[in-house]
């Protein structure tokens, strides 16, 4: 489960109440225009049923009822660690101690989508179908020649994965989902290696490969005002974080890079920031 977000993507309105009851979180400052902030949860590692008590007290009527509807016991559990990451990671950024994370309310828009660009894949994800039959289904032209030229099928699979998580993280950060702006209608491609493919030779650096979106359908339904981070977790997952680029001020350098600090938490148990370890590796899109 993850949460991530920038200065600009903080997207709710607040309930003054306060509650009491729960154990406090530790604050956290906000991140800078040029930081990303980004928190995870390890479903397996939460424990215990009050714990999940607790997260079940934070949550919305309609959240409660939406975790409630799932019959599988992990399917709830991961409904519920969802919305509480959510709530709890939101709640560390208030500066207004009334602010808790049951105050909290969210809005979505005319897509029924929150504005996020973050999403996450297994590396080992299989499918039922072929790499190249689905690339010609849902990609564009030029990544399914990438995808093509790639001779072993394990590499291959891989790079189909990582453009499936970009492509997920670009189509959530428009706020659109999928059927709003289908994988057909852009390209993504790795800016410093254009036709390689998306995993840094040995004589390549991975801060150097810039991750860019082009429109095929020159609409304005889709933008390439966007930066990319791809990111390896675990050694187990692929993690694509899209954001919007921030308005140049003066005296600022495209060649600025981006900084991400990544948490590991259980929420209101421990928190642990697990940035420039193993845990986290950067693949590409971090400048």
């Amino acid at each position: 489960m993850l949460c991530g977000f920038s200065r600009m993507r903080i997207h709710c309105c607040i309930d003054g109440k306060l509650f009491s009851s729960l154990p406090p979180l530790s604050p956290i400052s906000l991140p800078s225009p040029k930081e990303i902030h980004l928190w995870y949860v390890i479903p397996n590692e939460v424990k215990g049923e009050s714990l999940m008590n607790k997260y079940m007290e934070i949550l919305s009527p309609c959240e409660i009822e939406k975790v409630l509807s799932f019959q599988r016991d992990e399917l709830r559990k991961s409904a519920l660690l969802a919305r509480a990451l959510v709530r709890t990671t939101i709640a560390r950024y208030q500066i207004n101690s009334s602010v808790t994370p049951k105050s909290i309310k969210f809005r979505k828009n005319v897509h029924g989508k929150p504005e996020i660009g973050v999403d996450v894949e297994e590396k080992e994800r299989t499918t039922k179908h072929n790499i190249l039959t689905l690339a010609r289904r849902y990609f564009s032209k030029h990544e399914l020649e990438v995808l093509t030229a790639i001779g072993d099928p394990y590499i291959q699979q891989q790079e189909f994965i990582k453009l499936w998580t970009l492509k997920e993280a670009y189509v959530k950060a428009l706020g659109k989902g999928f059927s709003g702006a289908p994988f057909k209608t852009f390209t993504i491609r790795l800016g410093s290696s254009i036709g390689e493919h998306f995993h840094p030779s040995q004589n390549s650096s991975a801060e150097a490969s810039e991750i860019v979106v082009d429109s095929l359908d020159n609409t304005e339904n889709l933008t390439s005002n966007w930066q990319f981070m791809l990111l390896e977790f675990a050694s187990s997952h692929y993690v694509a974080i899209c954001t919007e680029k921030d308005v140049k001020t003066k005296g600022d350098c495209d060649n600025n890079p981006l900084k991400l600090t990544v948490w590991k938490t259980i929420p209101f148990v421990e928190d642990s920031c697990v940035s420039g370890t193993d845990t986290v590796l950067k693949v590409s899109g971090l400048r």
